[in-house]
This record gives structure tokens, sequence and C-alpha cells, in this order.
């Protein structure tokens, strides 16, 4: 049987209505979700209407009495089957504007959502429309809200307030004091930077005390948004409508048509846990490590807690010097701090306020101390080098810092090996607090974890509710990726914003020319992690792929060959053997070992194109402990008659001049990272949209998110027939396949995933 495709449709227009049973209308709709606000405490109770709608004297008196703090809020769906839920019972906010000019500013209201009495069950109707979910409690005025030259916005807040803002800006606190993304903002002359995208959850500015802020247009908006003329991917996330690089979105109706909206909500439980955490950290450094299933909110979780640590004014006093967060990103298949397919410790001096797709390169506020390369998007590609990697950066961490929080991002893999890694872990990291992001199980998981936890405390958090997802975790990864490469550090100013994207393909980009055969070699040898590859296959497996370039500190880092060559060099050299035997253990070890330039003679073998190749017939892995990762480049072509490498990358030359400066060589590793197809239709994509003016930019689809990767090309689907026609044309580009109309590969075309959870006791059968 042919299953079923993993994308579906938002259906936006409501079907014509047709007799149902009432037991049929009951099952549906407790099957369906109804996400109810409660009203606030100083709030009236809802008034039930009849069924024409509110009198004029209930309209006065719910206008009358809106309430200082709205919240988000949605048309209740009815708990009985006696309930009319007519889209007339429904009154629409007046849409406003951006408000370019103070002759436009004026308050408006809203009214609340009335519900109707209970009818005769033949009378009941499926709902018409969506109900207007309400952002921003701010009302603009002329007391309030002042448009500056230059685009700035000036803003008062009272206490209470929240301002939902739709596109990229920066946030400067001229007095009060605001919270965004658990982060506290306080009076100060520094600009906090915020990209929002609709593809995420909106940050939500909540004033504590009454704050006066200025909003301003952010200086890397344009080139990001470019992005969306190379993929479609990056289409359709912002105000593109707006002529301001921000929007506020004061209901959802003022956000873009068929476009699916939610703010950023973090559950009552989830502020307990970090106001907890917080008080803890106060006594004695913290360490946390946040647990849980896929899309249960662990990333979400931890980017509440570091930014309440960054900002934290109880510690802020106590120190002079800022404060800071050390993170443990060990998650390689959706990192929040690196790039994927890599582990990093990265030191947290500023809050962040983005997604990870708007912050692919280290910045002044968020440093990589260093990182591994795993090559692959999951742990479940080598577990042993997963938790090696773990603990030497764990190492560092006790080393260099020590004294301040630390906060550890784990996978989403929890069952069968996946529970194994994550006990590991907690046995050899030791952290505190393990945090386990839902309350729903498995109970074997829990209580495995709960296990590990012998020194530490633990605590179980509701999942994150995500009701609408239009980017799956495959595409989010692409997009990380995609921006990595097109990402170009530029020299800080006062602004303090230090990254830029070029926008157009990366094949207007001159490559890196890397010599790989004669004198004077840029790189030391090609190896594979995972899959090893015939030496003959080598140019073919590596040319128009993703590799890892890792730096090798020492010769120690090749495991395999550290006791053949040791030997080798022992019998060439008698002498050295003799007077080796004199000196201790460790002056001994150190004496016989082959410097790099030797080794690399000894392990590496040639190709046909005469590219290093480190064979490694056991599939064994660099030493972490001797080794760590610099970056991801792009192989863009091979050029055989010359010995070159064309390589595209955004490691500095600075970088590669310390690792010759160290006296280190770069090793390049494959493995099993997504294909850059987005690198091979960039041009294509570009070309059309430069010929004819179009958008190429995906339907408002909600898919379903699977982090396997095995749908990282589901989007090829949604492609404009104009680029179609544009690949068909283009018939010398290579690793493009054009599939015309709806024709689709036939069985057996797609890459077969191994089970690798088959330790797990629901896949025993008598």
């Amino acid at each position: 049987m042919a299953t079923s495709s993993k994308r579906r449709k938002i259906n936006t227009a409501e079907p014509p209505s047709q007799p149902i049973s009432a037991f049929a209308l009951r099952k549906r709709l407790l099957a369906e979700p109804s996400p109810v606000t409660a009203p606030p405490l100083d709030q009236p109770e809802e008034t039930i209407s009849p069924v024409n709608g509110p009198t004029k004297e209930e309209k006065t008196r719910t206008s009358s009495s809106t309430p200082r703090r709205l919240r988000k809020t949605r048309s209740a769906q009815p708990s009985s089957p006696g309930e009319d839920i007519s889209s007339n019972n429904t009154k629409k906010t007046p849409e406003i504007p951006n408000l370019p000019e103070e002759s436009k500013i004026g308050s408006h209201e809203s009214l609340a959502p009335v519900r109707s009495p209970s009818l005769p069950i033949d009378n009941i109707e499926a709902p018409a429309e969506t109900s207007i979910v309400q952002f921003s409690s701010f009302r603009p005025s002329k007391k309030n809200y002042q448009q500056k030259k230059g685009g700035n916005v000036l803003i008062k807040l009272t206490d209470g307030e929240r301002l939902v803002i739709l596109g990229s800006y920066g946030i400067r606190i001229d007095s009060g004091e605001v919270t965004i993304v658990g982060a506290t903002l306080r009076p100060s002359k520094d600009i906090h930077w915020v990209n929002a995208p609709h593809c995420h959850a909106l940050p939500v500015i909540r004033c504590s005390e009454d704050a006066v802020l200025e909003l301003s247009s952010h200086p890397g908006a344009d080139s990001l948004r470019q992005l969306g003329k190379l993929s479609p991917q990056f289409g359709r996330l912002w105000n593109e409508t707006s002529e301001s690089s921000f929007q506020i979105l004061y209901s959802s109706e003022d956000g873009p048509r068929r476009t699916s909206l939610q703010d950023l909500v973090s559950p009552p439980e989830w502020n307990r846990e970090i106001a907890k955490l917080l008080t803890k950290s106060n006594i004695k450094p913290l360490s946390v490590m946040v647990t849980g299933p896929k899309s249960s909110g662990k990333s979400t979780f931890g980017k509440l807690l570091a930014n309440r640590l960054v900002t934290n004014p109880s510690t802020v006093s106590k120190r002079r010097e800022p404060q800071a967060v050390a993170i443990l990103d060990l998650d390689p298949g959706q990192p929040e701090y690196c790039v994927a397919g890599q582990m990093a410790l990265v030191l947290l001096t500023e809050p962040v306020l983005e997604p990870s797709f708007c912050h692919p390169l280290p910045t002044s506020g968020c440093r990589i101390i260093r990182s591994h390369a795993l090559a692959s998007v999951s742990p479940a590609s080598d577990h042993e080098l997963y938790i090696e990697a773990a603990t030497d950066l764990i190492t560092h961490y006790q080393n260099i810092l020590a004294s301040y929080p630390l906060i550890i991002n784990t996978p989403g893999w929890i069952q069968g090996t996946g529970l194994e890694l994550l006990t590991s872990l907690i046995t050899n990291l030791r952290p505190s607090t393990v945090v386990y992001m839902s309350q729903a199980g498995p109970v074997e998981t829990v209580e495995s974890l709960q296990e590990a936890c012998k020194t530490s405390d633990f605590s179980t958090l509701p999942s994150q509710t995500i009701q609408y997802v239009s980017r799956t975790a495959a595409h989010l990864r692409s997009m990380q990726t995609q921006s990595y490469f097109h990402a170009e550090p530029k020299s800080s100013n006062n602004d303090k914003y230090s990254l830029q994207w070029f926008t157009k393909p990366l094949t207007n980009v001159p490559p890196w020319q890397v010599k790989y055969k004669g004198e004077d070699c840029g790189i030391f040898g090609i190896m594979c992690y995972d899959y090893q590859t015939t030496p003959g296959l080598l140019a073919d497996a590596i040319n128009g792929t993703i590799l890892a370039a890792v730096e090798v500190e020492n010769p120690k880092a090749f495991r395999e060959h550290e006791g053949q060559n040791r030997n080798a060099k022992e019998k060439d050299n008698e002498d050295m053997v003799d007077a080796s035997m004199e000196l201790d253990d460790d002056q001994s070890e150190q004496a016989t070992l082959p410097s790099l330039p030797h080794l690399q003679k000894n392990i590496t073998i040639r190709t046909p194109e005469g590219i290093p190749f480190i064979e490694t017939s056991r599939g064994t892995t660099l030493d972490p402990r001797y080794s760590q990762s610099l970056g991801l480049v792009l192989i863009r072509g091979i050029d055989v008659n010359n010995g070159l490498l064309h390589i595209l990358t955004p490691i500095s030359p600075e970088r590669i001049a310390e690792v010759s400066a160290r006296g280190g060589e770069i090793v390049l590793v494959s493995g099993k990272f997504d294909p850059p197809s987005w690198a091979y239709t960039e041009e294509l994509y570009y070309r059309s949209q430069a010929e004819e003016g179009g958008s190429t930019t995906v339907p408002t689809d909600v898919m379903d998110v699977d982090e396997s990767g095995g749908d990282g090309s589901s989007s090829d689907d949604s492609d404009s027939d104009e680029v179609g026609k544009a690949l068909i044309e283009a018939g010398l580009t290579p690793w493009i396949e054009v599939l015309p109309g709806n024709r689709k590969r036939g069985a057996g075309s797609k890459v077969l995933r191994v089970r690798r959870d088959l330790g797990r006791s629901g896949n025993v059968h008598d």
C-alpha cells in the first residue's frame, strides 16, 4: 500500500455546511484542539448573547470594559454540541496600519469574542472563519507613539502592556524595564538586535514597569531578506509589504495574508523552573541539562534560561565584569549556536533574540570556545565519537569557564540507543539539574533518566505547544547552512551588529584555490567518517558536497596510525630508540612520536587525481582531545591538472593563519552532511527572479516535522513552473534532476535508512 504524502494543505476556504448527526459532530469537535484563553482577573466574564449577535447595550459595555492587559484570545470551541459557533458572533478588530505619520495616530478599541446560547442540534454549523487573535495590548496615540526621522519609533509602554513585532529591528531602552525572549532589558545606550520571522514564534515585549523604548531599522535586514531570491525556503518570512524592516502586530489581521502567526509563550511551569534555577545560580555555579523528545521546546527553554541568566540583575550586581553563560550545544541536528553537524562549547555574553539561521557565525556576544565535527546530523552515526566529543568539551569548560553557569542542550533521541547516550552524558557530565521537557513519558525514559541522576536534581516540564509548522526541521537546517555560507562578517561599529549576507549566488564568489599535491600543500589530507569510499571514487564522492575543516593539533589525533608509525620510526632510527629508553615514559612517548609532515607520508595514499586520502580500515575518527573543528567548506570543483581544490567557506584567513602558526594541519572530513541542494539551484532561482520579476515562495503548507532528514527535499514539489523550465533548459547543470509535470521517482529511489533502535522493548515480539 502506498504511503501517504507528508504534506497537507491549510484549508483556507470552508466547505458548505452539510447535515451531520449530533454524535458525529460531537466526536469531531472533541477530536480537534480547542485552545481557550482564560480572561484576566480584572476582566468581566463573557455575556451570553442572542443568536443574531450582541445588542447595542452589550456592545457598549464590552467596549468600555476592555482590560489594560490584553492576552492572546481565540474564539472558544463549544464543549458540547449545543453551542452555536457562527461567524456572526465574532467582532473584528479595526485594522491598524504601520502609522508613518503622527496625523494617523489614534486610539483603537477591540471587542472580545462573544459566545452564543445553546441551540438545537439541527441548527449547529461548522465555524465559518478563524477568530481574530489579539497580539499587542499597546494602542498608539499622540502621547505614547512618536515617529522620528530615519524611521525610528519612540514608544512609551505602561505597566502590563505587551508588544508583538514582525520583522527585524533594534530595541534600545531609555527608561524603565522590559522583557523579551527571557531577557530583561534596562536603560542603556546599547541596541539589542531582534529578528522575528513568522516561521518561528514571535517574541513578545512585555513591560514590567513603565518604560520608554526606541525601535530602529535593522542594518542587516535587507541582505537577509534577499536570500529569498536564492531559495524559496527564505521567501515570505517577514513583513515584505511594509516599507519598514518591522511592523507592529496588534492582531492577527495585521500580519501577512494566509499566514499562521503565533507569539512566544512560556508556560507557568517554565517560569517557575527558571526562577528556581536563578535562585540556585546565585549560590553556586549552575549546570542544567535540557532533555526531551523532538519538538518539545528544548532549544526554546534553553534560550529563555540563558537570556535570563545573562541579564539577571542579582548576578550582575555581584560581579563587575559582564555576566556570561556557557552553552554546551550537543544537538548536531538542530544546533542553536553552531552549524549543523557540529557540537560546540559557546560563551554567551549578550542575549540571543533571533533564530539560529540569523546568527550562523560567531559574534562578539556569542563566541565559540571549542567545537568538534560529528560530520553527521545525528549522533546515531557514531556513538563513541559523540560521547568523546562531549567529554572533551566539558573538560574545557571545567578548565576555562567553570565559574560561569552552564546550559547543556541535547538531541531529541530519547529511546533505545539514544536513551543510553543520554544516561552516559549525565554520568560523564554530572550536571546539577536535569530537566525533561515532557510530562507524557515515555515512562521507561523518565525512569532511566531519574536513575542516572544520582547526584542531580530531576524535574519534568510540559512540552511547548506548537500549532503551526511552516518549515520542517530539515528545511530549517538547510536554511541555517545556506545562511552560514552566505554570511559575511563586517567591521563592528557603534551599533555592534557585525553580520551581513552575500545576496548573489555562490557562483559569483571567487573560490579559494587550495593546493593538494606537491610542496606547501594547503591540506593534510581527506578522510571519511561512517562510510569508507575507495580511493578511486573519492573525487566523485566529495565534489559538490560539504566537508568539515578540522584542525589537527597533535599527531596523537590519528589514533589508528599512531602505534604503527611509532614502530616504523623506531626501526628507521635505532639511535633515537636507545636514547628514548633512558627517558621517562612521557618523554619517551613524545620523543618517538613522528611529526605531522613525516606522518603524512606514512598514513596517506594518493588517489588517481593525486588527492591525499587518509584511509581508515576500521572507520576510526580523529581524537577530539587533539583536534577541533574550524567550520564547514563546500567543494565547488576539483582542478586535477593543477592539483587544486576550489572551495567556498566563511572561515576567515586569519583563522587559517593561526593554525599554521601553532604548527597544526588541516584535515577535510567527509561524512553524512545533508546534500547542499540549495547551492545547486541558487543561480537558476536568481536568474528566474531577475528575468521575470516573479516571487518564488513556499505556499502556506503545514508539513510534518521529520528530523531524520528524509523530508529535506520535499519543498521541491512547490517550485514554480518558470524555475522548472529554467532547470530543463540548463541541461548541463550538475547534480540537478528535473521531473516534469507530476511525475515522481519510482520505488527504491530514496535512501535506505537503517533502523538503529531495534533494542527497544516495543520492537521485540514473541
